[in-house]
């Protein structure tokens, strides 16, 4: 594990040598998935619920609502959001081509997942049961769905995660009382692999092939197991001489990088967060009563270049700073990109359930790889990107559940789809077309879908492509027999503009999805209007892209609401 520790704090990298665009749209636009929003208070909606799971293998996406699922591709959806505009400020647009679920005589849905082959959609409920269903079943459903197999785990689920390679049937689950128990698919078995005992876990994750399983616990200790009987293969503790984690801190979230590296997120764990149907948290009050105080939280990026090589403990102070409502507690969201070209590895874009922005960190070369003569081997370093202006803002209500049109609206759900077929404009005068790149999705809990182009626009000036892009997605095994989906065509502007410019969205990526484009619903998309799939997070705002020697932003819409969007509550520094 290394003899000694070294203890960095981030660094915010300026721009060197590229600028993202800063560029916003006035018709600002996101996708309603269900009409019936979700409740802020933390019995109705906990802080730790999940909601939103991509299959990039077959193009689907599966979201919670607050009675069920709701069933859509990814392809309508983003097409959908191409073409749409919304009414006015605060509205949305609403996902026509989607399938509801009603899920209410199984209880609401706490977490959705996908297992490794993605043909199968996990769904835990609020009841402690694991509800298992066909994927291609709920694609095709009028609106009801009997699961294949149901899994009784007895108790709340605060954390579910189906293994993503190595085990295809295993799916971790981490108990509100602090087990860890692997539920099995193909059998429905359910064995305890660890117990609460004086360290309750509150988080976990698998390794990127699945092979092992990290915990993290309320002693801010993160333990790599065997899933096979929770056999410790390793733990790290944090650095006494530390002032940055709080004294009682537990570990709120990790994501196992690769072998050497970890992302964890140290914070204080809220009075009652073990307790059944408090919410992740609170005492017997009611939900408008909680006094909780949003303390901060701080993440670290723990890595060595080698077993023996030193531990590097990189760290940034309250990510993803909350918003003073007394109902969210903590929890994050984590979506992950593991290769963006040789400038940039390991993007994590995180969001957490009581901020109104995403946090953006990566892993990126130090200089230029085309100016040195050598691709690829440079020396990457880890760091905060500095992508104010462009990073996915969460927009005021639009239709909040008390009816308030100033009403914060908080993540319940991100994910990161690589099946998009949206051309954009040239990043060069004279250059060629972009390539499709990563759109990041997140669900609010206003239920709709937010969906931000997620750019590294040094690669893109390259010609270079996301490799985890998906160039045809699978048809479901099973599934009714549609028609072949065409290409997407993407229109240009008549003149386009170059990518640098301030321009508004519209004009810069101004793209259409051709007409007839038949979706897995057989459903025929439409097009007819130009931009509207997004510009940068906070309307009116100028970002400072982190680059050397990439600036990758997330690109999408603007607040929802106007550029005149102010919490609703204060935000704490």
């Amino acid at each position: 594990m290394g003899s000694v520790a070294e203890i960095t704090k981030y660094v915010e990298r300026e721009a060197q040598i590229v600028d993202l665009v800063h560029s916003h749209v006035n018709d600002n636009t996101c996708l309603r998935i269900s009409d019936q929003p979700f409740s802020i208070g933390r019995r109705q909606t906990p802080a730790y619920v999940k909601l939103l799971a991509i299959s990039n293998i077959y193009g689907y996406m599966v979201a919670g609502t607050p009675t069920g699922l709701s069933v859509f591709t990814t392809l309508d959806a983003e097409a959908e959001l191409v073409k749409g505009k919304s009414g006015g400020t605060n509205t949305a647009v609403s996902l026509s081509a989607r399938k509801e679920i009603d899920l209410s005589r199984f209880g609401q849905p706490t977490h959705i997942g996908i297992s490794a082959d993605e043909l199968q959609v996990l769904v835990a409920t609020i009841a402690g049961k694991i509800l298992v269903f066909s994927a291609a079943s709920l694609l095709h459903s009028n609106g009801d769905a009997a699961p294949t197999r149901s899994i009784a785990v007895g108790e709340e689920i605060r954390d579910m995660r189906a293994n993503p390679q190595e085990l295809p049937t295993s799916v971790a689950v981490l108990t509100l009382g602090g087990d860890v128990f692997i539920a099995d698919l193909a059998s429905g078995s359910l064995r305890k692999i660890v117990s609460s005992g004086e360290a309750p876990i509150t988080s976990i994750c698998w390794s990127r092939k699945g092979k092992q399983i990290v915990c993290g616990d309320t002693s801010a200790t993160l333990t790599q197991r065997l899933p096979a009987d929770g056999t410790i293969k390793r733990a790290i503790k944090p650095q006494a001489d530390d002032g940055c984690i709080a004294d009682g801190s537990a570990i709120l979230a990790v994501d196992w990088i690769d072998t050497y590296t970890f992302f964890a997120v140290y914070g204080l764990v809220p009075d009652g967060a073990f307790v059944p149907g408090s919410g992740g948290g609170g005492d017997d009050s009611n939900d408008e009563d909680d006094g909780f105080e949003h303390n901060m939280t701080s993440a670290y990026v723990i890595t060595q270049a080698s077993k023996k090589d030193p531990l590097q403990w990189i760290s940034v102070e309250d990510p993803c700073s909350s918003v003073m409502c007394p109902t969210r507690y903590p929890g994050f969201h984590i979506a992950s990109i593991g290769d963006w070209g040789s400038s940039a590895q390991n993007v994590l874009i995180m969001s957490g359930t009581s901020s109104d922005a995403t946090m953006t960190i990566g892993q990126a070369a130090t200089s230029d790889p085309a100016a040195s003569g050598v691709d690829g081997g440079l020396k990457l370093e880890w760091a905060m990107w500095d992508i104010d202006g462009a990073m996915a803002v969460m927009p005021l209500s639009a239709v909040s559940a008390d009816n308030s049109d100033s009403a914060d609206t908080f993540p319940i759900g991100m994910a990161i789809d690589y099946t998009s077929k949206c051309d954009l404009p040239p990043v060069l005068d004279d250059g060629d077309r972009v390539k499709p790149v990563p759109v990041l999705w997140v669900l609010n809990t206003d239920a709709c879908l937010l969906g931000y182009r997620v750019c590294n626009t040094y690669e893109m000036k390259r010609g270079s492509r996301c490799p985890l892009m998906v160039d045809e997605v699978k048809q479901l095994p099973g599934a009714a027999s549609a028609e072949p989906t065409p290409s997407r065509d993407v229109v240009e502007p008549a003149k386009a503009t170059p990518f640098g410019s301030a321009k508004a969205f519209g004009g810069v990526f101004g793209s259409t999805v051709s007409s007839g484009s038949t979706g897995a619903f057989g459903s025929t998309v439409s097009s007819g209007s130009t931009g509207a799939f997004g510009a940068f997070g906070k309307s009116g705002t100028t970002a400072s892209a982190f680059k050397p020697p990439t600036a990758l932003g997330v690109i999408g819409q603007p607040v929802f609401g106007g550029a005149s969007k102010g919490s609703a509550a204060t935000t704490t520094t």
